[in-house]
């Protein structure tokens, strides 16, 4: 028995052995088939687990797995918004059938203009209707409206933007010249928007569900602050400046210009004055002639020489006006017929320069008054007030720095001696202000703001000298020079920038001009 056992063993044995050499690699197939279909189902079974706790549950029918969206959910119960059935219908076929059970073309009109109102009725349903399915039961609600003010107030202020006017008050317009008096313009009233009214007329119209139609703004009109005869009491010269002039003509004709370009002019609310635009550019075209000035600090006869002077007597007004300036240079020399630090260089080529400017911040306007007479200028500036009564705004500069002058001009002068020296013209020192802002209050005690530092050149003195070792007696040399024709004339001092010829006032005389008032009909 246990060899026949044993025989059949060692049998089965020797068999298994024969079989599992030749069968190996199918075993291994087969294995790797089950563990592949066992983790595909795995994935699946998570796959359908998941979309239960993201997408809603699972329906099965027979062999398919039907997953339900949440927007492809429906509630079971009868479902009724404003009497509006919807059953049987999920959140998005839902909405569709409210927007068009209410078809929205609401309009917001004045006058003649009409703004179409944006729709808000899309975001407030689906709030609702989330809701509503959240809780997966149906009823019967009433469609929430009330929420929509929000979106109502932001386009009514959107069309008050466009639609408002602010009213015009009364103000210098121009100036008769003839008759020497100023022309006012009658104010004009404005319209404002009843922001709040209007929200309420568009919201009463929603609650009711009437989404169709036009909705006329509400608004109120906004009379004006100043009529002309509240105008007229108002306005008064604000500021006023007056710098002495030479008797250069040429230079007396250019100033002569820019002040009948700034004479009666009208800055309104909100815009910049410029100098430079104002009087144009300085051409022989334009009737300006050859008179001194500095170009790039060189001395040079062009027209329009003397201009200088007219803008820095006007922003002398302007400051003591209480404005505020935009744009203000210093010359490069100092000058003479105004405290250096309180000038105002200007210089134009027609497309750019240095200018003087500044912004009318009231909602009136203001006017310059301009008069070249006696050799004097005298700018005034006429507008409402600008500083409160009592109160006044000055400059006061001071020098801080000192330069030499640079190396001087040498001339030779056969008739000195050799090696004389004659100092013709002495050099004169750079120097660099501080200008300060002084308010000054009746009672009170001034205060000082730093305003701006102005830097000037120094100028070159003019020696004669004699370096050619041969001396010529005076006398030879007039007989030399009578017999020289056609000599160019040289330039006569008058004809210098200002800085050199200009006859200025003393520092008294110029704050003292500062207190003059020609008023408006001056």
């Amino acid at each position: 028995m246990r060899q026949d056992g044993g025989r059949e063993k060692r049998k089965y044995g020797k068999q298994s052995k024969v079989k599992n050499g030749n069968r190996t690699l199918p075993v291994i197939l087969v294995g790797c088939i089950f563990a592949m279909a066992a983790l595909s189902m795995t994935f699946a079974f998570y796959r359908i687990e998941k979309q239960k706790e993201t997408e809603g549950p699972a329906v099965s029918q027979g062999k398919e797995i039907i997953i339900e969206t949440e927007t492809e959910k429906k509630i079971p119960d009868d479902l009724k918004i404003d009497g509006i059935s919807l059953t049987g219908l999920n959140k998005k076929e839902s909405k569709e059938k409210l927007l068009d059970h209410y078809p929205w073309d609401l309009k917001l009109k004045y006058k003649e203009q009409t703004i179409a109102l944006k729709n808000p009725l899309s975001g407030l349903i689906d709030q609702q209707l989330e809701e509503i399915f959240s809780q997966n039961k149906g009823g019967e609600y009433n469609l929430d409206l009330t929420s929509a003010k929000e979106e109502v107030v932001l386009q009514v202020e959107d069309a008050a933007a466009k639609w408002n006017k602010k009213p015009r008050n009364a103000q210098l317009s121009g100036r008769d010249n003839k008759n020497n008096t100023w022309i006012y313009s009658e104010g004009e009233s404005g319209i404002q928007i009843d922001e709040e009214k209007t929200v309420n007329k568009i919201m009463k119209l929603i609650t009711e569900k009437s989404f169709q139609g036009e909705v006329e703004a509400e608004t109120e009109v906004k009379s004006p602050e100043l009529t002309v005869s509240k105008a007229k009491e108002a306005y008064q010269v604000i500021g006023t400046f007056t710098t002495a002039a030479t008797s250069n003509q040429n230079r007396n004709n250019n100033i002569q210009l820019a002040v009948n370009a700034l004479d009666g002019l009208i800055i309104y609310p909100g815009e910049e004055f410029s100098f430079n635009k104002t009087t144009g550019n300085r051409t022989i075209e334009r009737g300006y002639k050859p008179a001194g000035a500095y170009r790039n600090g060189e001395f040079v006869e062009e027209p329009g020489g003397g201009v200088c002077q007219v803008s820095s007597t006007l922003y002398n007004a302007i400051i003591g006006s209480g404005l505020t300036t935009t744009e203000r240079h210093p010359h490069s020399f100092e000058p003479s017929y105004v405290i250096p630090g309180e000038d105002a260089m200007v210089s134009y080529d027609g497309y750019s320069g240095p200018d003087l400017r500044f912004v009318n911040k009231d909602t009136t306007s203001i006017a310059i008054r301009a008069v070249f007479k006696d050799k004097k200028i005298t700018i005034s500036i006429i507008a409402r007030p600008v500083l409160e009564k009592g109160v006044t705004v000055s400059m006061r500069s001071e020098k801080t720095k000192e330069y030499d002058p640079p190396e001087p001009k040498y001339e030779e002068d056969q008739t000195l001696k050799s090696d004389q020296n004659v100092v013709i013209t002495q050099g004169v020192k750079g120097s660099t202000w501080k200008t300060y802002l002084v308010t000054s209050k009746s009672g009170g005690q001034a205060e000082e703001v730093y305003l701006h530092t102005s830097t000037y050149k120094g100028k070159p003195g003019l020696v004669k000298r004699n370096t050619t070792g041969v001396v010529i007696p005076a006398e030879t040399k007039e007989t030399i020079k009578e017999t020289v024709t056609e000599e160019p004339p040289v330039p006569s001092q008058e004809t210098e920038q200002e800085t050199e010829a200009v006859v200025s006032p003393s520092i008294a005389e110029t704050k003292e001009s500062k207190a003059q008032n020609l008023g408006p009909g001056a």
